[in-house]
Order: structure tokens, then C-alpha cells, then sequence
């Protein structure tokens, strides 16, 4: 009845000090005068609504509530479809906390009125004991790993390097193959979407991530400087500096018609946009500099889909242009 009083916020009375014991809190207790109450909701309502009211005491034994943060992935089909204030009547939810919501790699905003779906991810606080019993009604806990899927990532590697060499399309006169590096671009476009659908499915740490992404970069940099070192030298001597030149406005020309046609044209966001500049030039060093200068993760959003597409015309279309030139 104490926590029902202000219905518009979540406060819990989590446990109580009656003289000299602590006292867990259960709904049918009845609160005594001289109790010191341990409560729970957020900072902003225990000041606003329980500051007036009553007197603040430090009681360091009192607080020293062991507190659980989870992420939890939403496999029960009863909650799915239900809304937020509907579930949080659920007496299994008293003392728990929704902090987040991530739908397909998306965070959703949490509110009263937001339906949950199957297979979000809810990011949960609270007590221990309260946050264990919730994992057990919403469905399969999330704990951070430290291993990698390699079957799954070795099955994705193979099938797709397998697609590449077996896929080919004509094109007048030259027979196209997708290649191994493209096989395996779309195998990883597949697991990395089949994640959003089943988060469990095709695990590796971030960190992992993180270090492949950086050894990758790094090892094509260096894989092209040492490809093309050899011939840069000849190619200048023999076709002269207007080739470097040609290169650089080749290069330069499309960003530049991309940047405008994007910003007064499509009326693109420049965050977003400089992001699918960057992964039409599949130049990761390049998004990581617009993160870098804005401050900001947005541009990964323009960056995903454009970065496959350069990915595979950079792979096709020199064999397309080659051909025609040679006829």
C-alpha cells in the first residue's frame, strides 16, 4: 500500500531496520513507526516525492543490498506483444528496473506504451534475488563471453568463399565470378543478420571484433602498399605524373558530387552521410575519422550498407571496365 501511494513512479521498499534487525521486505509487512526504510526508485522521485516527506539517516548496513545488472533475451511468449505499464503489474516485477531495450541491434526508447517483441534484449537492474527471478520469467540470460564461435565463423568462411568461386554471371563475352572475398562478404552480411534475429547465434567477443577489424585494416594497407610499391615507381616513369593525377581526381571526384548530391539533394544527415562515403570507398579509416571528429557513432549507420556494395563492385567491376576497354 506504501509503494502504491505514488503509482506514477517505481518505489520499492526493498528492507527495513526495526531496532536493532534488518527485516527483508515482503508485500503483507505492515511499516511501524520509528522503522529506517530502504528505498528504491529513481533519484530524481526519491528526492522530489520522499524528500519532503521524511528524514534521510545513514544506515550503511541497511543499504548494503547486493544489486544484479543482466541483459536478458525475451524468448517468453507470453510477454510478447504486451505493453511496458501492462507487464510492470506483474508481481515478479516489484523491485526490478528496465534500463534499456535493444530491438535487432537498435536501442528502444523506454516508455509506458512501448510492446515488447521476441527476441529484444532487456537490459535489467535490481536486486539480486529479484533480477534472478525475472531472468526466469522473460527467458535466456546474455552473459558476456570471452569465446569465439569458430564453428559458426569457420561454416561462414567456407560456404561463402565456396558461393564465390562456384557463382559466376556473363556479361557479354566475360563470365563474372563473385570471388572469395565476396562470398565471404555475404556470408558475414548473413550470420551478421541472423545475430539480430537470434543474439545467441554466432557469438564472438567484442574485443575480438575490435582486434580483427584493426589487424584487417592494417594488413590490406600494408598487403597494398606492398602490391603496388614495385610498380608505382614504373607505372609514373612510363605513363608520366598526369596517371598520379588521374588517380587522385578519379578518387576525389565521386566523394566530392557524393557529398553535395547527398547533402542538397537527398537531404541526407552529414554524420550519416560522410559515413556511406567513407564505406562506398570501403575505407574503414575513413569512418573511423568522422567517429572520431563528431564524437559520435552514427556514422556506422550510413557505413554498413554502403560498404558491402563497394566491397563487391571493387572486386567485379575492374574485370567489367578491363573487358571493355579491350573491346
Amino acid at each position: 500500500a506504501a509503494e502504491a501511494k505514488f503509482p506514477e513512479h517505481r518505489l520499492f521498499v526493498l528492507r527495513l531496520r526495526r531496532g536493532s534487525t534488518i527485516i527483508e521486505a515482503e508485500t503483507q509487512m505492515v511499516i511501524a513507526a520509528g522503522d529506517v526504510v530502504a528505498v528504491s526508485g529513481p533519484r530524481e522521485a526519491l528526492v522530489a516525492v520522499l524528500g519532503p516527506r521524511a528524514e534521510e539517516v545513514e544506515d550503511r548496513e541497511l543499504l548494503d543490498v547486493p544489486i544484479l545488472a543482466a541483459d536478458v533475451l525475451l524468448t517468453n511468449r507470453e510477454l510478447a506483444g504486451r505493453k511496458l505499464d501492462d507487464i510492470a503489474k506483474e508481481g515478479w516485477t516489484r523491485g526490478l528496473y528496465l534500463r534499456a531495450i535493444s530491438r535487432g541491434g537498435a536501442a528502444i526508447p523506454v516508455g509506458p506504451g512501448i510492446r515488447l517483441e521476441r527476441g529484444d534484449i532487456l537490459r535489467l537492474v535490481g536486486p539480486e534475488a529479484t533480477v534472478s527471478h525475472a531472468e526466469k520469467q522473460i527467458g535466456v540470460v546474455i552473459a558476456p563471453i570471452t569465446t569465439t564461435d569458430f564453428f559458426v565463423l569457420g561454416l561462414a568462411i567456407f560456404f561463402g568463399g565456396l558461393v564465390g568461386i562456384l557463382v559466376t554471371f556473363p556479361i557479354g563475352d566475360m563470365r563474372i565470378s563473385l570471388s572469395t572475398s565476396v562470398g565471404t562478404l555475404l556470408a558475414g552480411l548473413l550470420v551478421g543478420h541472423l545475430r539480430t534475429r537470434f543474439p545467441l547465434f554466432g557469438r564472438i567477443p567484442d574485443a575480438a571484433v575490435s582486434l580483427m577489424t584493426a589487424l584487417g585494416l592494417a594488413a590490406f594497407v600494408a598487403m597494398t602498399g606492398l602490391h603496388a610499391g614495385p610498380l608505382f615507381v614504373a607505372a609514373i616513369a612510363e605513363a608520366g605524373v598526369g596517371l598520379l593525377f588521374g588517380g587522385m581526381i578519379v578518387t576525389i571526384a565521386p566523394m566530392i558530387v557524393g557529398l553535395y548530391f547527398g547533402r542538397y539533394v537527398l537531404r541526407m544527415n552529414p554524420i550519416l552521410l560522410l559515413g556511406g562515403l567513407a564505406g562506398a570507398q570501403t575505407m574503414t579509416a575513413g569512418m573511423a575519422a568522422v567517429q572520431d571528429r563528431s564524437g559520435s557513432t552514427v556514422a556506422v549507420l550510413g557505413y554498413t550498407p554502403a560498404v558491402p556494395i563497394g566491397h563487391i563492385l571493387l572486386t567485379t567491376w575492374g574485370t567489367v571496365i578491363v573487358g571493355i576497354i579491350a573491346n
